[in-house]
């Protein structure tokens, strides 16, 4: 996957997608802190699937910053963990809940229109 490079730096470093970056940064955090509220309100199960989504996005952060082999699996099963965390909290009446299924619609779509410029 070639990055868009700074043309006012030399690094050698790959330059992710800044908006498919920030999705990911923003959804992370958010399903975070979706997972404790739901684990304050006793909701386990939403916790848990946002707990993961939030380890997913992480991991696929880290694998985009260096350019890993692996970045467009792990961004295919980042987008499907988005999904399933959305519909998941979409379906909960809570506002940080519906937030939290916003966060990953958006992220979810940041992740599958990358590969579809392949």
């Amino acid at each position: 996957m070639a990055y868009p490079r700074n043309p006012n730096t030399t690094s050698q470093f790959p330059q992710a997608d800044t908006k498919e970056m920030h999705a990911l940064m923003e959804c992370m955090s958010i399903c975070r802190a979706c997972a404790r509220k739901c684990v304050e309100e006793g909701n386990k199960r939403t916790a848990m699937l946002c707990h993961d989504c939030s380890d997913i996005c992480d991991l696929t952060i880290k694998l985009k910053s260096c350019d890993s082999e692996y970045c467009q699996q792990v961004s295919d099963l980042c987008a499907h963990a988005c999904r399933h965390c959305a519909s998941e909290c979409g379906n909960m009446q809570a506002q940080h809940c519906q937030e939290c299924a916003e966060a990953c619609r958006r992220c979810a779509d940041s992740c599958s229109a990358v590969h579809s410029h392949r």
